[in-house]
């Protein structure tokens, strides 16, 4: 591994695991449950493994593409509002985030058969939506990140190996810390790198965003193999992106430095460190269903997925730039000679989410249905493989850090035949992977919906989600350059998303 690629895969770990390059975040977030296709499937709390009536059938089960009884064309547009209110040390600040964007487009059809039932479907989903975003600002009177070894990063001089020269030449392309002069100078009776940040009292703020999403192209059917008795399959192919932005700044508010200093690091004033990601997957899963309908006003489904297989191809890139009393530093300085130290650090590997299981059972009568669904998933057995640097450490960590998942929704329908409406709800809970985690951790989800038949062959609907959670953030951890135990951490970040979905329906 060259130079320039140490110094940034290890200055990644240690400034924020959400920003280092592939961590477990990243399996999580292709491993938990998907916004879900269809209004009213969503509206009734994700319970579509047996009330799924359309194509949205292909991404809940299959098998239920046998309520399929004509041609159908669906279109669908999704709203999302993401709310943080993050703590960090004592300060709380509000960060929103909206997207807007077609969430599906489908087609599904009924084949004549002489016995039985045959259907088909094809669809373009919104599987995941990354937008998120969170604000923290604090003055820490104990630490600093520029004073940790995870950012420093001094390699050390070793004279047997090379020279001072060489020594020097290597942190002047390849370190972001002594390019910024935030660590003190070198000579040859003191190669060793250190910081005038030990002591803290700057102002830490940081805006962290996340924006990208995951589509799902999909193509299924279903048979009946006995009377009442239905099996389907689709085939599922993802292909998205991912996109990470941290800004994080320490400003000398409280004059800890002197305002007269001349002699960087000496008289500081402020620094930013910008890091960016910018992720490509593309996977594939198969999932299978079976559906039984013993009479009209009870039916039960299982679903199987088989394991979500990604490539992806993830560049990281780190920038910064400096202030002080009387001069300024950035690393994007054309006039400078730094080009390793801006140059993207790329890493492709294959990441493969766990098999899901589900179940659910709906029940119907007098206008009236009412749906419970569940699945199960185990999280430590997601994988990382195939990677340009060898990421078993992750594998590892899954195994020791996440355990089995159990989501369980609930859902209903009430049709009101003379006007042709129809009103939903429901709910759900998914806990969190962690194992630490504390149950509030988890994602609560509350639905509602509607759906209205504006003609024999045409209905809308409408459906709302939010969902709440908990969680926190590191800013940065490890040791200082004194060798001691430090850690920065948004404590406390509550996260509300609204999520509206708009769908026109075209039966003939």
């Amino acid at each position: 591994m060259n130079n320039k690629r140490l110094y940034l895969l290890l200055s990644i770990l240690f400034i924020s695991t959400s920003a280092y390059s592939q961590s477990l975040t990243d399996g999580v977030r292709l491993s938990l449950e998907p916004l879900g296709t269809g209004a009213r499937s969503i509206s009734m709390g994700g319970t579509g493994i047996t009330n799924a009536n359309d194509y949205s059938a292909l991404a809940w089960n299959p098998a239920a593409l046998m309520y399929v009884n004509s041609d159908e064309m669906n279109f669908s547009l999704f709203y999302k509002d993401h709310s943080s209110t993050a703590s960090y040390l004592g300060s709380s600040l509000t960060q929103n985030l909206t997207n807007f964007n077609i969430s599906s487009f489908a087609y599904a059809s009924a084949v004549p058969t002489t016995r039985g039932h045959l259907a088909f479907g094809f669809s373009v989903d919104r599987d995941r939506d990354y937008n998120m975003t969170y604000k923290f600002s604090a003055v820490n009177p104990t630490s600093s990140l520029f004073d940790t070894k995870g950012f420093v990063l001094d390699p050390g001089f070793d004279p047997r190996n090379e020279t001072f020269s060489d020594y020097l030449y290597n942190l002047q392309n390849n370190n972001i810390a002594w390019q910024l002069y935030l660590t003190h100078g070198l000579d040859t009776t003191t190669p060793r790198l250190t910081t005038p940040f030990a002591n803290g009292g700057l102002l830490q703020t940081g805006t962290v965003t996340q924006q990208g999403g995951l589509y799902a192209i999909r193509l299924g059917g279903a048979i009946d193999v006995a009377p009442n008795i239905s099996l389907g399959a689709t085939l599922n192919y993802f292909t998205g992106s991912f996109d990470y932005r941290r800004v994080y700044t320490e400003s000398d508010v409280n004059n800890v430095f002197s305002r007269t200093d001349s002699n960087p690091p000496g008289g500081f004033k402020s620094a930013t460190i910008t890091d960016t990601r910018h992720q490509t997957q593309d996977g594939f899963s198969l999932k299978l269903g079976f559906l039984a309908t013993p009479n009209e006003h009870v039916s039960f489904g299982l679903t199987v997925e088989t394991p979500q297989v990604f490539a992806i191809i993830d560049k990281f890139q780190r920038t910064g730039s400096s202030k002080f009393n009387f001069a300024s530093y950035s690393t994007l300085d054309p006039k400078l000679d730094v080009q390793d130290l801006n140059a993207p650090v790329q890493n492709d590997y294959t990441l493969t989410t766990p098999l899901r299981v589900g179940g659910g059972l709906s029940l119907m009568g007098w206008g009236a249905t009412v749906s419970v669904a569940a699945s199960y998933s185990d999280y430590s057995q997601m994988r990382y493989s195939e990677a340009s640097t060898d990421l078993s450490d992750l594998n590892d960590a899954a195994r020791n850090d996440l355990g089995g998942v159990l989501t369980w929704k609930v859902g209903a329908e009430y049709v009101f035949k003379p006007i042709g409406l129809m009103l939903r709800g429901g709910f759900s809970s998914e806990p969190s992977a962690y194992k630490s985690d504390p149950t509030n951790y988890g994602i609560t989800c509350l639905t509602f919906g509607l759906g209205l038949l504006l003609s024999p062959s045409v209905i809308t609907e409408l459906s709302y989600k939010q969902t709440s959670n908990r969680t926190d953030h590191l800013v940065y951890g490890g040791q200082n350059t004194a060798g001691s135990d430090v850690q920065a951490i948004v404590n406390q970040d509550d996260v509300v998303t609204s999520q509206v979905m708009l769908s026109f329906s075209f039966r003939w």
